[in-house]
């Protein structure tokens, strides 16, 4: 009977060593999205936070951005809170002047199973512009989003992103998204780690301007499982 303290000890001490060795990931995600050739070239930038909550800023290459949303959790592969129509706005002070987006979201009525919410913002700074994302094609099993952002006469195309590096399966939800001009990706944000990652043309062109203005409104309204 003297020994079983120390039995009791020795056994605390190995469970202590073990949840020592099993570390969690940074921000529980550690994952990279898989680049189109188009941009795997391209540098690529970290913003952002690990938990957007309902409001805050950071900055993007040295540019302020400012943001609210309707709820504590937003994301584009959940439904969309209950009450919330206006889920997002946010500023961001690019080189072109400081702009500010209204974001509204609803769910398309349909039959059977509810269909994916549809994200749309609007930035008032002339000329306007719109975005607008929600139900897309089946992609390898899984339901993407697609959508567009206008400004003026230039359209991006937006679709999300399934497949990370060293997966050979999709997921079900989006890894990331990419942004593309007259068909070739110029643009993508990688939402697998911790913070976003974002690789982008020059800001200071109508191109960069744009694709930065979706990759933040992708960003915002892109919670982490």
């Amino acid at each position: 009977m003297r020994f079983r303290p120390v039995a009791l000890s020795l056994i605390a001490l190995l469970a202590g060593c073990a949840a020592v060795r099993e570390p969690a990931a940074p921000g529980g995600r550690d994952q990279r999205m898989v680049q189109p050739a188009s941009v795997a070239g391209v540098a690529e930038e970290t913003f952002g936070k690990p938990t957007w909550g309902r409001q805050g800023e950071f900055s993007l290459h040295g540019q302020r951005v400012r943001y609210e949303r309707g709820a504590d959790r937003i994301a584009l592969f959940e439904r969309l809170p209950a009450g919330v129509a206006t889920p997002l706005r946010f500023s961001w002070a690019g080189p072109a002047g400081e702009s500010a987006a209204v974001c509204e979201g609803w769910t398309p009525a349909g039959s059977g199973e509810p269909r994916p919410w549809v994200l749309s913002c609007r930035w008032g700074s002339a000329p306007a512009a719109m975005l607008q994302i929600g139900e897309g094609q089946r992609r390898g099993g899984q339901l993407s989003r697609e959508g567009a952002y206008r400004r003026g006469e230039l359209t991006v195309g937006l679709r999300s992103a399934h497949l990370a590096e060293g997966s050979a399966k999709p997921q079900a939800t989006a890894i990331g998204y990419e942004m593309l001009y007259q068909g070739t990706v110029v643009a993508s944000l990688d939402l697998g780690g911790p913070v976003p990652r974002l690789r982008r043309p020059d800001p200071s062109t109508p191109l960069g301007r744009a694709v930065t203005e979706a990759a933040l409104a992708l960003a915002l309204a892109s919670d982490a499982r």
